[in-house]
């Protein structure tokens, strides 16, 4: 588990690591999302999104990377997470450019004589209509198979570092590519009908009030308590024991209309019992949450416990 956090939070090359400056003390950290650059990465439930951990230990390091976290994910296929478990994260560069191959060719350049080395140059590939670059590396920590892949979106650099147990690992982070999309643009008449809405507002004209029931609400961890019919309890890893690791897992969840839960992200808490904590909620259950005498989406947090008993 150690070897996926430490993969997660490093570049697998000296050329990213080169675009760092020292992290002065009221830096302001960025939080760009995929949205920002005009497109949608929606990731299947065999993957767990690890984003916002990425970006808090990122946080906590000694240095300003000029990049920033956009997407961050595990592949736990109903099983639990694990230190080979395949994983990627997404970084987009705020230095505007545009040559994918050029920055690979550069970043090879750069890797010579260090212990991450290329394998072959960069190779092009297309996929869901949108061109990528990709580059391979030599096996690293745990024999790991490693690649880096770049595409570009709105003038700027898209960069996923990955890392998997085997080629078929990095199959399946190489398969996620084919979600992207682009984000839809507002119609004509939608933009006409909200600059109408606005105008009568400011004329004067009292708007027609819109009463609609959402199809997704926020709710509170303790009311989602109450709601719960099926806890399955963690198994407690054996190695984490050993190594008298103990602590709260937060998990951020999406629980369907059915009472299902259909999304997952790590938080936070010691990612060596995140697996552990994430095989249990899959298999939890709750009651509809009805609003207007309806079931709805919920999102909400879940805090899973872990203690070391004499």
């Amino acid at each position: 588990m150690k070897v996926f956090c430490a993969c997660l939070l490093i570049s697998v090359t000296a050329w990213a690591h080169s675009q760092t400056v020292p992290k002065p003390d009221n830096a302001a950290q960025s939080q760009l999302s995929i949205a920002d650059f005009g497109l949608i990465y929606p990731l299947s439930n065999d993957w767990v999104r690890a984003t916002e951990l990425l970006r808090r230990r990122l946080e906590s390091s000694n240095s300003a990377p000029n990049f920033d976290i956009l997407l961050a994910g595990v592949f736990v296929p109903k099983s639990n997470l694990s230190a080979t478990s395949p994983f990627f994260s997404l970084r987009a560069y705020r230095q505007p450019a545009t040559d994918c191959k050029k920055n690979l060719e550069a970043m090879i350049a750069h890797s010579q004589d260090k212990k991450d080395q290329p394998e072959g140059g960069v190779e092009e590939f297309s996929t869901a209509g949108r061109d990528y670059f990709r580059v391979n590396f030599a096996r690293g920590v745990g024999a790991r198979h490693q690649c880096v892949i770049c595409t570009t979106a709105n003038g700027h650099l898209l960069v996923w570092n990955a890392g998997a147990p085997n080629e078929k690992g990095l199959d399946a982070i190489v398969a996620t590519l084919d979600s992207i999309t682009v984000l839809p643009q507002r119609s004509a008449a939608e933009s006409a009908q909200s600059a109408g809405q606005k105008n009568a507002d400011v004329e004067g004209v009292p708007a027609k009030p819109l009463i609609a029931r959402p199809e997704r609400v926020k709710v509170s961890s303790g009311f989602t308590t109450g709601l719960l019919i099926k806890k399955v309890n963690p198994i407690y890893p054996s190695d984490a024991r050993a190594a008298y690791i103990q602590g709260t897992v937060v998990l951020r969840a999406e629980i369907s209309k059915a009472g299902g839960i259909t999304d997952l992200e790590l938080v936070d808490g010691p990612i060596e019992l995140a697996g552990s904590a994430v095989a249990a909620v899959r298999q939890w259950k709750y009651k509809p949450y009805l609003l207007m005498g309806q079931p709805v989406t919920v999102d909400t947090q879940i805090q899973v416990n872990y203690q070391l008993r004499p």
